[in-house]
């Protein structure tokens, strides 16, 4: 049996990433533990198997990440009914993270078929970065945003944007090296869209126009490639990079005479992983039950293997 359940949580790090290997595991809060021993407070007789189709770097906000939740079942059962239905396991799931003071939810779930991989099925997927200008920004919105301290120039960001907005281009550049090594096409189209606004609690501030977002879209990612493209937008936008020099980025003659400052990255507080699409019709394609797990599944453990991608 197998469940896609929707996940916003706030600053988790995640199982199978590059940023994940350098933390110690006592110390880190793994989204595939939470969701495990959540599961197993009001389901301990069905241990589960957890797959994320995002694997975004560590503490990335989400407001739509998705990942599918295998029980074994004996024999045939029904998917839907007897003890286990998705209210029922929404319910309990979320109660249990209110319960151990969580800032995780599960905001939707549905059956899926076992042969159903999240990653791979995945059509779309969307980053919003968020910015604010003002130092004088609410304690709420705070850890939830990135903030400048050097003005932009939102018609240069918008040139820069254009220089990328849904045109085929090599990223290979902006992913770290150890992902760049296992990539077979670093190609991607990208479409960015900028919205002037970007308050989240309006109610609590007079002014909310001294904030703008990004909004990033794209089939699959590379991994940290949202971050580090963002980061050139608005070095641009700061004129600290000429839009020349960010297109030479985009299509160097010589990979190795450009290379990212680690430091000079921006904040990851406003970084959310916006939504994960699929087509409907993935979903229509599979009956609605399950037979025997059958030997399958050790080939989706945990941690899948890395590939560059998110």
């Amino acid at each position: 049996m197998r469940i896609l359940v929707y996940l916003c949580y706030r600053g988790y790090s995640i199982k199978g990433t590059f940023s994940a290997l350098n933390k110690p595991l006592s110390s880190t809060n793994f989204l595939q533990d939470i969701l495990e021993k959540a599961i197993l407070r009001f389901c301990p007789a069905r241990r589960p198997k957890i797959l994320v189709s995002t694997y975004t770097e560590c503490n990335v906000h989400s407001l739509c990440n998705t990942a599918t939740i295998d029980f074994d079942l004996p024999g045939k059962q029904k998917l839907g009914t007897g003890d286990l239905n998705i209210p029922w396991f929404k319910f309990n799931l979320n109660r249990i993270l209110i319960e151990t003071n969580r800032t995780m939810r599960v905001i939707n779930a549905r059956f899926v078929h076992d042969a159903f991989e999240p990653k791979l099925a995945a059509t779309q997927r969307t980053y919003l970065y968020r910015f604010i200008t003002n130092s004088a920004i609410s304690v709420i919105e705070e850890p939830l945003n990135t903030y400048l301290t050097i003005p932009v120039s939102l018609p240069l960001l918008r040139s820069a944007i254009s220089l990328v907005h849904n045109r085929s281009i090599d990223y290979s550049l902006f992913t770290i090296p150890e992902a760049r090594v296992l990539l077979k096409d670093a190609r991607r189209i990208v479409g960015i869209n900028l919205s002037e606004s970007a308050t989240l609690f309006s109610k609590l501030r007079s002014n909310p126009s001294n904030g703008f977002c990004l909004q990033l879209t794209c089939t699959n990612f590379l991994y940290q490639m949202a971050r580090r493209l963002t980061t050139e937008l608005i070095r641009v936008a700061q004129g600290q990079l000429t839009l020349k020099e960010f297109e030479e980025k985009l299509h160097p003659s010589n990979q190795k005479q450009f290379l990212f400052d680690e430091d000079k990255l921006l904040n990851i507080n406003g970084l959310f992983l916006q939504n994960v699409i699929y087509d409907e019709q993935d979903f229509e394609r599979y009956v609605t039950y399950t037979t025997l797990t059958t030997m399958k599944n050790k080939l989706y453990p945990l941690a899948p293997v890395l590939t560059g991608e998110e």
